[in-house]
């Protein structure tokens, strides 16, 4: 689900985090068992390609996360991530091998939070999810990423124009329900 609206504070207090979360800025940490069992980590990952962060990133998530649906954990946080940082490599940092693509990553008992940053020109957000909601065309390429975004059950929202993207992750462990999520979007009844 997109929602422009919603905060990064606000995804941080879904998943039961705070801002006091000591960051580490290393991939070694990834696989340290603070991020991987711990009650709660903050990552924060830097590359030039997306090759440098994915992997890692991935086998992290997928461990961290091992008692979510694989389904679920695909189409609500791998998939997002992934869409995420390939479009800061190829459309905000266009591929220019000097710049910087940074992922952070604070993951609790009950999800992750994921912010994605380019050093990009940004983009109009507001713009581009108004014409995806109203069916006109929106990309300029093939335009897969805001479609996965809108049918994922993760909030997605964006930052310094357009240039930071941000997921909040709710796991649903043991066949627990999500916690209830207030959201800006309508509710069928």
């Amino acid at each position: 689900m997109i929602d422009l609206e919603y905060t990064r504070e606000r995804m941080l207090r879904d998943i039961g985090a705070s801002e006091e979360i000591p960051a580490v800025c290393s991939v070694a940490a990834l696989t340290s068992p603070e991020f991987l069992t711990g009650a709660n980590a903050r990552v924060i990952v830097k590359g030039r390609v997306r090759e440098e962060i994915l992997p890692p990133l991935n086998a992290a998530l997928s461990a961290r996360f091992a008692n979510v649906a694989p389904q679920m954990l695909d189409r609500d946080l791998l998939s997002p991530l992934k869409k995420s940082v390939g479009n800061a490599w190829k459309r905000g940092n266009q591929m220019h091998p000097d710049k910087w693509i940074t992922v952070e990553v604070i993951v609790t008992k009950m999800g992750a939070f994921l912010e994605v940053s380019d050093e990009g020109a940004g983009f109009d957000v507001r713009a581009l999810v108004d014409k995806l909601r109203s069916g006109e065309k929106y990309y300029t390429h093939a335009g897969s990423g805001f479609r996965r975004f809108a049918k994922s059950d993760s909030v997605i929202s964006y930052a310094n124009g357009g240039r930071t993207f941000r997921a909040c992750f709710i796991a649903t462990l043991g066949g627990l329900p999500a916690p209830q999520r207030a959201t800006t979007e309508p509710q069928n009844p």
